[in-house]
């Protein structure tokens, strides 16, 4: 009773209806601002209150950053429900990507060590296996409508698309080739080679759960053996596979909720299957279907202009819902206008914007405040396309923001290499494409572009590097003679320090874009051995003329949205709302875009189902949807403007039928004639942020970074670069998941022998960026030296430790913790003592490390047990307070020299970490990044040469408690974090 007049109180009716549901299928159908994501994170919380196990709920989310704010709401609910949010760790909530690599890495260790390409990496991996691919074949089997053969990139583009295409439908290989079996052929390649270098991509993940699933594979049944409830978030977007998981999942589940809205149905040129979601009552005779209809975020002007709108242009293919508004609150504004010229039209909406600046907003807990540059949100159907005049959609309405001072942030896609800096660094890589440049030819690069943009750039030094790189990258490869290594990252690095870029004080936005190349870099090096050859670094270079500048986000992570007026095409503002809005580029042919057929080279015949239902292609339905997005991210103030005068265009553009069709007694379309009054000119307030409830999602290795050196985890976190790659990168991860197989191999059984463990260990043993020797047997290289390392370290440990087999298993279960002010993910490797019921009895967290200790390890500084000691405590909360296994113990076992040390995890150690992790907390969230250089830290640091080694006070006298750390006899000393306990000069 007291859980329920909990939730009462903190749902609406409406909401609490659909959080307590009895059926075993429900459906919320979610209207624009209904609040969604209370409702479900009220069903958790109802669910744990009924008696269920947190690790019986999975919650699937569109994307990462709804899953944080989800389990945010969730921690909430279970708090109003007097539970402890510690609860939400135990649960899974985010991507349906990411649970299905977690079932994959339980069903199999091996898939541990698997690395998963994201679109951008999978494109690069096509570029550097395009011959023994055999795409040309394919392509030219696949003429352009006019006849003409396509081209490279367009082949690439397509290639992908074909194969998440056949994963995403489960279509048979045996079926493409039926239908085209040059097709087929490529994409059998591709899976074989995929699988032989340990790579696998979100639509791969997918089906290969789902064909466990199917198969009944005893991994994947056991995977899912404690789940009772599986929740899905914004289900208007699920394609085929995950429609067929979903539904597998739930066969194996006591209940399913789903809440979506087929309104925003807004992704199904991308397979999005909107069927799922309107046929859901069919699929599920008996389920209860809950209507979610008061909208809290818009006016009343909006909701009813938005739904006659829908309701009039998608008609009978949507589920009927009249939504209504919570509140009307004034003042509010609502203008439909075509100007005559874009640049007109572009002014209005600058002008507007600055005059509303500091307009009083009265917010929904009756706080008022002016309105800032982040309240305001510019959308469009397409930024980047190009007008005719060669400008972009973006360009006329950024230009008018600047010229009026007006800061803005274009999260739109955009060109990275519209901006001077990465444009320039993009430019002197391509100096290097034929071979070594001339001194004459890197001065002129150097006074014409790279001096501009970076103006502290010194030219001796910019000289040395393009000698140094030219010559290497170029080396002529002679037989018998070991190939180098060459990693673009250290290029890189290696140019921002010539350039000077640590003593340039640029800001976020330059640092982020630069960071935003580095991370092109480590896509590239995720998939290349080497870039050494004129070949490779020529593969290089085309991805960066010709890929790489708009399919990258160039947002950075920072914590949060600045205070700068969001210039952003409709899908990317999906999910978030502003006070003011304008939906610009409004115009026939624009918005609504024209229809666009499929056109993949995946045979129509074996889509011909998800093409009748409206996936991979656009039509007026999608288009409208995409529209009704756009106009509900408005709170008080919606402008739809268009203009008649395009830029570089020959003749008038007609007015949008979606203008055309908005119709209300609130909506203005006179103020630009002759005597009409002008726009309302509301009162002024103080302006002040709306306060973000965004909460920070951080691992543990990202917060010890920050605990050594905050500047660094700035660098890495917030500006998005990434360090060059090591050496052996992966063979810590290859040992690891060498000895998570030896105890899925080896449960609760006698202890394998040495020999058994050196076979799991070898059979596993994979290194991407060290190619194994052409004669391994006479002439052994580096590949077979850490091969036999590899084994050594996992025989040793089958043979010293036999007791972690006997009636133990070993598990490695992720974890989220939430803390003040944000979630702590990572995962926890538990050695678990059973009974013969196999009930726990006993639980002891061990970490396992590569590392070697010595004789002396506790005292050895190279093994930083601040973090080691840390990072054990955080996972002993983890397993007590998440997964109800007491972990008594917590220890690291180091590997390399097999030994174990145990570390404090009693309350009072727990507690200090806590502490510690909360104040790291709190001052990333405060944005206080300093530097604090040491001579030691600063040698070790992937960051180093962008940085200016200084040591920097932090914003605050506040100081955490120290860690309790491992004295090696069973005792603790004390010691700060790095970031106090390690600071001088000598950098």
């Amino acid at each position: 009773m007291q859980t329920e007049k909990a939730l009462k109180n903190w749902l609406t009716p409406e909401q609490y209806a659909a959080a307590v549901a009895p059926e075993s299928e429900v459906l919320a159908l979610a209207g624009a601002g209904s609040g969604k994501s209370r409702a479900l994170a009220g069903r958790v919380a109802h669910r744990i209150a009924s008696g269920s196990a947190p690790e019986s709920i999975v919650a699937f989310t569109f994307t990462e950053k709804a899953g944080e704010q989800i389990k945010t709401r969730v921690a909430a609910a279970l708090q109003e429900c007097g539970l402890d949010p510690l609860l939400v760790g135990g649960m899974y909530i985010g991507t349906i990507h990411a649970w299905c690599r977690r079932v994959l890495g339980d069903m199999d260790a091996r898939y541990r060590q698997f690395d998963v390409l994201d679109e951008m990496q999978f494109r690069i991996y096509l570029i550097s296996r395009y011959p023994k691919l055999a795409i040309n074949a394919v392509r030219d089997a696949h003429p352009t409508a006019k006849g003409a053969r396509r081209g490279y990139f367009e082949a690439l583009k397509q290639i992908s698309r074909a194969w998440q295409m056949m994963n995403d439908e489960l279509l048979d290989p045996q079926q493409v080739a039926g239908e085209d079996p040059e097709l087929a052929a490529v994409l059998e390649r591709l899976r074989s080679n995929m699988e032989n270098d340990h790579f696998i991509d979100f639509s791969l993940m997918q089906r290969l759960v789902v064909e466990a699933l199917e198969s009944g594979d005893q991994g994947a049944v056991q995977a899912l053996a404690p789940l009772r409830h599986v929740l899905v978030d914004e289900y208007q977007d699920v394609n085929v596979v995950q429609e067929r998981l979903i539904a597998l999942m739930h066969e194996n589940s006591e209940t399913l909720f789903v809440v979506g809205d087929d309104d925003q149905a807004i992704y199904g040129w991308r397979g999005a299957d909107v069927t799922n979601i309107l046929e859901f009552d069919k699929r599920y005779p008996n389920a209860s279907v809950h209507k979610l209809l008061t909208n809290f975020r818009s006016t009343s002007a909006i909701v009813e202009t938005a739904g006659d709108f829908v309701a009039a242009e998608v008609g009978a293919m949507r589920l009927p819902k009249v939504l209504r508004a919570h509140a009307n609150h004034s003042p509010r504004e609502f203008v439909v206008q075509q100007f005559p010229s874009r640049q007109e039209e572009a002014a209005f909406v600058a002008d507007r914007i600055e005059s509303l600046l500091g307009t009083e907003y009265e917010e929904p807990d009756g706080t008022r405040r002016g309105l800032t540059p982040a309240d305001f949100a510019i959308l469009m159907r397409s930024t980047n396309t190009e007008e005719q005049d060669g400008t972009k959609r973006h360009t006329a309405f950024v230009d008018a923001l600047a010229a009026r001072n007006i800061v803005y942030d274009l999260d739109s896609g955009a060109q990275l290499f519209d901006r001077a800096q990465p444009a320039a660094l993009r430019n002197a890589f391509e100096l290097m494409r034929d071979g070594t440049p001339d001194r004459s030819q890197v001065d002129h690069l150097f006074h014409t572009e790279l001096s501009n943009a970076f103006p502290l750039a010194q030219l001796e030094r910019v000289r040395r590097v393009f000698a140094d790189w030219g010559r290497r990258i170029h080396m002529p490869v002679a037989p018998g003679v070991p190939r180098q290594r060459l990693f673009p990252q250290k290029l890189l690095h290696d140019l921002l320090e010539s350039l000077n870029v640590a003593a340039s004080g640029f800001d976020d936005g330059v640092m982020t874009d630069l960071g935003t190349f580095s991370r092109i870099m480590q896509d590239v090096e995720s998939v290349y051995v080497s870039i050494d050859s004129k070949s490779r670094f020529g593969e290089l270079l085309n991805f960066l003329q010709n890929v790489a500048g708009t399919g990258y986000d160039t947002d950075g992570q920072m914590m949060t949205r600045p205070d700068a007026v969001s210039v952003s095409t409709v899908h990317k503002a999906k999910g978030l709302e502003f006070p003011v809005v304008f939906v610009v580029d409004v115009e026939a042919n624009r918005f609504p875009g024209r229809r666009h057929s499929y056109d993949g080279w995946i045979p129509a015949t074996l889509i011909q189902q998800a093409l009748d239902n409206g996936s991979y292609q656009t039509g007026t339905a999608g288009e409208a949807r995409l529209f009704y997005t756009a106009i509900t991210r408005a709170e008080r103030f919606l402008y739809v403007t268009g203009s008649a005068q395009l830029p570089g265009g020959k003749r008038a553009a007609r007015v949008s039928p979606f203008a055309a069709r908005l119709t209300h007694a609130e909506i203005r379309r006179d103020f630009l004639e002759a005597g009409a009054p002008p726009l309302m000119a509301p009162p002024a307030a103080q302006p002040r942020r709306r306060g973000d409830e965004s909460v920070l999602p951080t691992t543990y290795s990202q917060i010890h970074t920050f605990m050594r050196c905050p500047h660094a985890y700035k660098l890495s976190v917030v500006n998005g670069f990434s360090p060059h790659i090591p050496e052996l990168f992966g063979f810590g991860r290859a040992v690891h998941a060498a000895v998570g197989k030896l105890h899925q191999a080896y449960t609760n059984s006698s202890a394998p022998t040495p020999e058994e463990a050196r076979s799991i260990a070898e059979d596993l043993f994979h290194l991407k960026h060290v190619s194994p020797s052409s004669d391994p047997g006479n002439r052994p290289g580096a590949y077979e030296r850490a091969l036999q390392k590899s084994s050594d370290i996992v025989a040793d440990y089958a043979k010293d430790y036999a007791e972690d087999f006997e009636t133990k298993r070993q598990v490695e279960l992720p974890f989220e913790i939430p803390v003040t002010g944000a979630v702590i993910s990572g995962a926890i490797d538990l050695l678990l003592s059973v009974d013969d019921t196999d009930k726990i009895q006993d639980a002891k967290v061990v970490d396992f490390k590569t590392m070697q200790g010595g004789p002396d390890a506790v005292n050895n500084p190279d093994l930083h047990w601040e973090d080691l000691s840390l990072q054990v405590q955080l996972y002993g909360r983890g397993a007590d307070l998440v997964h109800g296994a007491n972990a008594r113990t917590g220890a690291v076992h180091l590997l390399k020299d097999s030994q174990r040390i145990e570390v404090p995890v009693d309350q009072d150690a727990v507690d200090a970490a806590v502490s510690n992790v909360e104040w790291a907390v709190s001052r990333i969230t405060e944005g206080d990044f300093p530097q604090r250089a040491s001579e030691k830290k600063c040698d070790g640091c992937d960051f180093s040469q962008l940085c200016a080694q200084k040591v920097e006070d932090f914003a605050t006298i506040e100081m955490p408690p120290a860690l309790h750390l491992p004295d090696g006899s069973g005792g603790k000393v004390f010691r700060h974090i790095a970031a106090f306990s390690q600071t001088g000069p000598g950098c």
